[in-house]
Order: structure tokens, then sequence, then C-alpha cells
């Protein structure tokens, strides 16, 4: 009885681990484009959302409601295991607008995402942890890079459904582009004042931001107001709008909602057409952070972005992995709170539990 237990309990806690009770939503539309229809009651709908996905090792949610975070670092470095640390943020902002007449839908929605990855050496978080002296040698960070990468990329959808009693069948048109492809190295460099007890770190990002505008380097003008800027006189929104008109790429998004059972699979990220990246840009921006006393203190210049190449010949995606075709799949429980199990599987990847 007791083995039944258990094995019961397990099976619960499995259950509520890999669920979402609002992945049945119509701001998951990306999961599964059937979605935008779920729950429909009006005429009109207006909607967005905003989510934000940041794993890293330094504190927890709970940590929030402290009045002091204590950031271990030995515990940290220790269970590195002798790998980078890396920091992994995304980030996605929507919005919707869609008509319902009884058996039909069609609904225009707007995206904007970001995927970033700062991969930290090793020996950064070593010497942070153990000092800046080894076995009786002063150790310099000369030689150990890091990794900063971005992607944010804007898409523009027209969604159209069909809809039976207990079914929904919906696919949804997408044009989308790279605003940003952030590839970059960090460097890092150590300085010891050993009379002085100082340590200062530099640190110097540099690499190329790849993008489908004409006019991100005028980016520099929100970042620093010294900067100037002359791009014709066209402005973002008219560069924003020039890149979806003629350089953006198209995919197909697939999707089904069986009401009455609710579950739901889908096929989406159906590469069409790519997406043109005519644009090339140097990023370079530098940095120190200065250990006084067992006070740190930090000095960050304003990064700098100027056009290195205006006929790129690149594309986006440049490989499957970039933007893998995926089938997704959830099953909403009829239980309290409604915990729905989901799943996606991509083909260039593997299996995710989202």
């Amino acid at each position: 009885m007791k083995k039944t237990i258990s094995i019961l309990f397990i099976l619960i806690v499995g259950i509520f681990v890999f669920s979402n009770p609002t992945v049945n939503k119509p701001w998951n539309y990306s999961f599964n484009p059937a979605l935008l229809d779920f729950g429909t009651r009006n005429f009109i709908d207006i909607g967005g959302n905003v989510d934000l996905d940041l794993i890293q090792p330094f504190f927890n949610f709970g940590d929030l409601f402290k009045e002091d975070v204590i950031i271990d670092f030995n515990e940290i470095y220790n269970n590195l295991d002798g790998k980078n640390l890396n920091i992994l943020l995304d980030a996605n902002g929507s919005a919707y607008g869609k008509i319902y007449l009884w058996f039909l839908t069609y609904a225009k929605t707007i995206n904007i995402s970001s995927k970033t990855k700062i991969s930290i050496p090793n020996d950064l978080i070593k010497f942070i942890s153990e000092g800046n002296v080894v076995d009786g040698e002063l150790i310099n960070l000369a030689g150990n890079d890091g990794i900063f990468n971005s992607d944010i990329i804007f898409e523009s959808n027209n969604y159209i459904s069909l809809q039976t009693k207990n079914s929904i069948f919906g696919i949804s048109l997408s044009n989308f582009y790279p605003i940003a492809l952030l590839r970059s190295n960090i460097s890092f460099e150590s300085i010891n004042d050993i009379e002085n007890a100082k340590t200062n770190i530099k640190y110097s990002i540099s690499g190329n931001i790849y993008s489908s505008m004409q006019s991100f380097e005028a980016i520099n003008t929100k970042l620093n107001p010294n900067y100037t800027f002359d791009n014709g006189g066209k402005g973002l929104y008219e560069d924003f709008m020039n890149a979806l008109d003629n350089f953006s790429g198209l995919k197909i998004n697939v999707g089904y909602i069986n009401k009455k059972g609710k579950w739901g699979v889908s096929l989406n990220d159906i590469v069409i057409k790519p997406a043109e990246v005519k644009y090339q840009y140097t990023f370079d921006a530098t940095g120190a952070i200065e250990i006084e006393n067992m006070e740190v203190l930090t000095d960050i210049a304003t990064p700098i972005i100027k056009l290195y190449d205006d006929f790129s010949n690149r594309i986006f995606p440049e490989i499957s992995g970039d933007l893998p075709m995926n089938v997704s799949f959830f099953y909403t429980l009829p239980i309290i709170f409604n915990p729905t199990p989901h799943i996606q599987y991509y083909f260039d990847r593997g299996l995710s539990w989202v």
C-alpha cells in the first residue's frame, strides 16, 4: 500500500513539475498558433504579454524578499566543475488584436523576442572565489575569454482559423527579421597593486552585430547623448518598416486544438524563405571592476556601434538550428488548478520540456 501511495505521489509531482496552468492562453500562440482562439468570447479581442526568463546561479526568487543577499562564489565555483559560468536570458514581448466571427477568426500579432547568452570563463570565477594569489604566485586573467551573444528577432504575423463545435484549425504566416545578431568575445586582464591592496579587473567586449536594419547605428544616440547620426532623414520607424517590407523572411505555423478534450498539437517554424541580413556593425565596449579593501567598484563605458558593411550576404536562419522546426503538444488535465503538461520537440535539438 505504501509503495502504491509513493508511486502515485511521484506521478502527481511529476505532472505538476512539467505543467503550466497558463500555457493554453492566447499569448502563447508561438507554442501553438491555434491558442489565439482558445477561450475566445468577444467579437474583438486585444491583448499582449511580456515574458522574462533568467537562468543564473547567483540568487533565486526567494532571495528577492530578503534584506541581505549573500552570493557564495566558492560554492558557485565548486559547482562549475571546471566549466564556464553561463548566464541565459530569454525575453519576449508580444501584442495581438483579433476579430472573431462565429466560425472564422483573423488576428494580427507582433512579437519581439531576444535570447542572450553570457559565458564567463571559469578562471575568472576562480579568481573571485580564491583570490589573486595561488601557490604564492599572482594570477593574471589575460587569455581567458568569455562570450556575449544575443539574438533579437522581430515578427509580424497574420493568423486565420476555422472553428467547429469541438475543434480549432489555425494557421499563421509570419514575416520575421533580425533586429540584431550580436556575436562577441569578452577579454579580461587583471592588474594587481599589492602595496595598496588593490586589484583591478579590466574587460573589453568586441564583436559584430548583424542586422536587417540600416540605421541600427542610431542606437548610439540613445546610449550617448553626445553622439550624432545622420541616416538621410530617415527615422528608426521608417527603417523598421523598410526591413519588414524588403528583407524579412517567411515562415508558417500550423496548429490544431481539440476543445472538448482540451489538448492541442502544432507544427511550428516551417521556414519558407530566410530573412536577408544586409548590414554588419562593429560593437565595442570596455569596463573595469576594482576591488579595494573588500569593496567592489565598477566602471562601465558606453558601447560604441559603427557600420562596417552595408552589403552583407548573410541570411537568417543560416542553419536550421538558428530557428529549428518543432512539434508541440499540450493536454489540460480535468482536475483542480487545470495543470497542463506540455512538451516541444525540436528537430535539431531534441525533446524539450517547456
